[in-house]
Order: structure tokens, then sequence, then C-alpha cells
């Protein structure tokens, strides 16, 4: 993309916010996680200006996952934090891989990215499934394998689709493939996006900053598409 098409982009495409809301006392992380802890307590700072304490669980709320979050416990080795991933992989153009035409269920490997088009450099939006529950649509082996060869940037996902296999979701961490094969890698990945359904586009641009915040694997972003003409 060329830079004046960026700068036409940024002061007249249409800005679609896609991070869910976190208020204190309720706060989610993705669909079927349940409740996590968001809670502030207000004090005053002289002169009497308010400010407040802070006590939060890290993956609330749309949230990026840093290598530190996997490695280290999967290879025994240090890894970066969220203050430590290089800021050009939390912005560019992004790639909305729509699984609304999915069949329950479906494993959303390379054949169903191949038709969404990801571009090397893409940052890859997945979501949009149709079916609830257990019978949502799941990122396996083969497509993580497949975006790797692509050298994407940065994955993202809505509560509609499930990261990873949910045969073993919570039971075989050594087979979570998407978070092993990507923060291995150096590509973060957001969870809990929002709001793909408001989309227009297929291709767009996409920001989501985190704090930048020491030590931590995790942190909340306010992941953004701005779509052009």
């Amino acid at each position: 993309m060329k830079l004046e098409q960026v700068c036409r982009w940024l002061t007249n495409g249409r800005i679609v916010d896609l991070t869910k809301k976190a208020s204190p006392g309720n706060a989610e992380g993705p669909v079927g996680t349940g409740k996590r802890k968001y809670e502030i307590r207000e004090f005053r700072y002289p002169p009497g200006e308010i400010m407040h304490f802070i006590d939060m669980e890290s993956h609330i709320s749309t949230h990026v996952e840093a290598p530190s979050h996997f490695v280290p416990v999967l290879h025994g080795r240090p890894a970066h934090d969220v203050s430590e991933i290089a800021l050009d992989r939390f912005f560019g153009m992004a790639v909305l891989v729509d699984c609304k035409d999915l069949a329950p269920k479906t494993p959303i490997g390379a054949e169903v990215l191949r038709r969404a088009q990801v571009r090397q450099d893409d940052i890859v939006l997945i979501g949009k499934c149709p079916h609830p529950g257990e019978n949502r649509c799941y990122m396996d082996k083969e497509g993580v394998e497949y975006l790797l060869e692509k050298k994407i940037k940065l994955v993202g996902v809505d509560d509609t689709v499930f990261p990873e296999d949910p045969q073993v979701l919570g039971k075989e961490i050594e087979k979570y493939y998407l978070h092993d094969l990507l923060l291995s890698n150096e590509i973060p990945i957001i969870e809990a996006l929002s709001s793909l359904d408001q989309l227009r586009k297929t291709r767009f641009l996409f920001f989501a900053f985190p704090a930048r915040m020491g030590g931590l694997e995790s942190f909340p972003v306010r992941a953004v598409a701005i779509e052009g003409d």
C-alpha cells in the first residue's frame, strides 16, 4: 500500500472498534472462561486529584499474548514479554478470515486461509463463525503452519472460534499448536476480539497496542480497524 493511500485511510477511513469493554467487577476473557478479576479502588493524591489502585488479571477483555506466555513452559527458555515485542507487530494491513459460511466444527486449515487471500506481513483476524458453543470452528495445526509459511505479523480471534482444537483445550498444553508455534516464532496472539460483524471490508488497517508493561505475558489492547474507500 502506498503512503498516500494510508494517509487517506487514516484521515477519511471508517473506524471500527474491535475491543471488548472491561468494567470493574464485570471483566471477561474469551467466551467460556467466566469472569476475570478487575477491581479498582479510588484514592486521592496530594493535592487531592483522583487516582486508583488496580487489581486485575492480565488476560481480560481483548488482550494480546506474548511469547513469555507459553515459551518458558513448553521449551524451558526465556521469551519476550509484552513490553519487548517489536512495535511493528501491532499495526499494519489486516485481512479478515470470515467463517460465516463454514459448517459446524470446521477446522480452519490452509484451504480456508487461502480463500481469504492471506499475504506476507498481514495481520490475520479470524471469526464470525455462526455456530455457538461446542459447534464453533477452530484453528488446526495445518492452518497455523500455513500462517507461518506466509510470514504473517499477528493473529487475532474473536469468541466465535476456538483458537485451538477443542479436544485438547484445558487438557494437553503441548498440543496448543496456535500458541506454541506462533509465540515461539515471535508472532503475538490477540484473543477476545469483538464486533468483527461490524466490518464491511475484508482488508483494512489495524492497530492494537498494549501498554509497555514489563514482566507481563499478556495485557489488554485497544483493537481498532480503519476501513478505506
